[in-house]
C-alpha cells in the first residue's frame, strides 16, 4: 500500500512539474499579447500615422477572415481619411480598364469585373467570393463620396494576355517573365504612391510570397520579393502584416511527376505540409487569453523570435525568425473554425467556357487531361468544364484537418 502511495505521488509530482515547465514555456506569449496586444482596426488605423503602405499576407488567398477584416478597415471613416489606393496582387495590371468600368458605372454591374478574373494567371479564372464581395464593398462606400475622396482600386501583378498564350511554349515563356514579378509589383505601387514624396497612403493586398520584409538564403543573400523592395529601398515607409492562418512548412524539394501540372508556384517541387506555428504554442495562448481578435507588433516578443516557416525555408540563413518576415501579426479567429471562400460561378459565362476549353489544351498534356478526364468520369474537356466550374459554397477550411493537434508543443523529443 504504501509503495502504491508513493508510486502515486511520483507520478503526481512529474505531472506537476510538467505542468509548470509548460506554463513557463507558455507565459511569455501570454505576457506579450497582453502587454502589446491592440484592436486590429486601430491596430492598422494608428500605423498610418507612421508609415505609408500596409501590407498584408493574408496566409492563404482563398481565406475568408481577412477579406471580412478588409471590408471592415475600407467602411471606417478614419481609413477614408488616411489612404486612398488599395493595390491587388490577385489582378494582371492590365485588367484595370476592367476594374475602372466598374468603378465608374454607376450601377453594381459585375460583369464589368469578368474580365480582370477571367485573365488570371492560373488561366482557368479567379473566382473566389470574397474578392467580389470586397470590390463591392469598394463600390458602395465610393458611389457615396466625393470623386476626389474615392479610392482607387490598383491591379499590379504582371500583365496576362491569354490570346497571345496559344502554345505550351508560350505558356512556358510567360511563366518565365514572371522572374521579376515582385519587382513589377514594387515599382508599380511606388509609381501611384508617387515615390513616396506626397503623403499618398494605401494597402497592399497579397500573400506571404510577397509580402516578407527581408528573408535570406544560406549564403546570407536577400530573397527578393516585393516586401524586400520596400523594406530596403524605403526604410520606416512600409509595415507587413502576417494574418494568423496556418502556414506551409516545406520538407524537401521532390522530383517532378509529369503527371502532375505545373504551378506558377512552382509548388509541384516540393513537399508540402500544413503546421501551426510553433506546433500550436501560438494558438494556446491565443485560446489561453480567450481566442478574441488582437494584433501587435512582433519586435521584442516570442512571437517575433519564432524560428522563420515559409517558403525560402528549405534554403535560408541561419537564425532567421518571424520578425525577419513580417512586421505585426494581426489574429483573428482560431484555426479551427477558419473558413474557405465560396467560388463563385458567375465568371464562366459560355463565352468564357469556349475560352477554357482552348486554354487547357495549352495548360495541361494531352495525358493529363486524360487523367483529368478519367478522374472525373466525363468524356470531354466540356463536360469537366461544365461539371467542375461551378459555385461551390463557403465551408471550414479543409486544410486545418492536416495541421497537428493545439498542444503538440507540450510534447518534447
Amino acid at each position: 500500500m504504501i509503495r502504491k502511495s508513493l508510486f502515486l505521488l511520483k507520478i503526481l509530482l512529474l505531472i506537476c512539474y510538467a505542468t509548470a515547465q509548460d506554463n513557463k514555456e507558455l507565459q511569455p506569449y501570454i505576457d506579450a499579447l497582453n502587454d502589446k496586444g491592440e484592436d486590429p482596426l486601430t491596430f492598422i488605423l494608428e500605423k498610418f500615422e507612421h508609415f505609408d503602405l500596409i501590407l498584408f499576407d493574408d496566409g492563404l488567398h482563398n481565406a475568408v477572415e481577412p477579406f471580412e477584416f478588409y471590408q471592415k478597415l475600407i467602411k471606417s471613416s478614419e481609413f477614408n481619411k488616411k489612404a486612398k489606393y488599395i493595390f491587388l496582387e490577385a489582378v494582371s495590371v492590365n485588367q484595370q480598364p476592367a476594374l475602372d468600368a466598374y468603378f465608374n458605372s454607376d450601377t453594381n454591374d459585375i460583369k464589368l469585373l469578368y474580365p480582370a478574373f477571367q485573365n488570371d494567371f492560373s488561366g482557368t479564372g479567379w473566382s473566389y467570393k470574397t474578392y467580389f464581395d470586397l470590390l463591392q464593398t469598394i463600390w458602395i462606400i465610393n458611389s457615396k463620396l466625393p470623386v476626389e475622396d474615392r479610392f482607387k482600386v490598383i491591379p499590379v501583378n504582371a500583365p496576362t494576355y491569354w490570346k497571345q498564350i496559344v502554345t505550351s511554349t508560350d505558356l512556358e515563356l510567360f511563366r518565365l517573365s514572371l522572374v521579376g514579378n515582385d519587382y513589377t509589383m514594387y515599382k508599380i505601387i511606388l509609381t501611384y504612391l508617387e515615390n513616396f514624396e506626397s503623403g499618398l497612403k494605401g494597402i497592399f493586398l497579397t500573400n506571404t510570397r510577397h509580402s516578407y520584409k527581408r528573408i535570406r538564403n544560406s549564403q546570407n543573400k536577400n530573397y527578393w520579393n516585393c516586401g524586400t523592395f520596400f523594406h530596403l529601398n524605403h526604410p520606416q515607409k512600409t509595415y507587413s502584416v502576417r494574418l494568423h492562418n496556418i502556414s506551409f512548412s516545406f520538407t524537401k524539394k521532390k522530383e517532378i511527376d509529369p503527371k502532375i501540372p505545373k504551378t506558377t508556384q512552382g509548388l509541384e517541387k516540393v513537399i508540402v505540409n500544413w503546421v501551426r506555428m510553433e506546433k500550436g504554442l501560438w494558438d494556446t495562448a491565443f485560446k489561453t487569453v480567450g481566442n478574441n481578435p488582437v494584433a501587435f507588433d512582433l519586435k521584442d516578443t516570442p512571437f517575433g523570435e519564432a524560428e522563420y516557416i515559409g517558403n525560402h525555408m528549405l534554403d535560408v540563413a541561419n537564425g532567421q525568425t518571424i520578425f525577419d518576415a513580417y512586421d505585426g501579426l494581426i489574429f483573428l479567429a482560431p484555426l479551427e473554425v477558419l473558413r474557405q471562400t465560396a467560388m463563385a460561378d458567375y465568371i464562366y459565362t459560355d463565352e468564357y467556357k469556349i475560352e477554357l476549353e482552348r486554354r487547357l489544351q495549352i495548360l495541361y498534356t494531352e495525358e493529363q487531361i486524360e487523367e483529368i478526364l478519367k478522374e472525373n468520369d466525363v468524356k470531354s474537356i466540356r463536360e469537366y468544364i461544365d461539371n467542375s466550374f461551378t459555385f461551390r459554397p463557403e465551408v471550414r477550411q479543409p486544410l486545418t484537418k492536416m495541421i497537428g493537434a493545439i498542444d503538440e508543443w507540450k510534447i518534447k523529443d
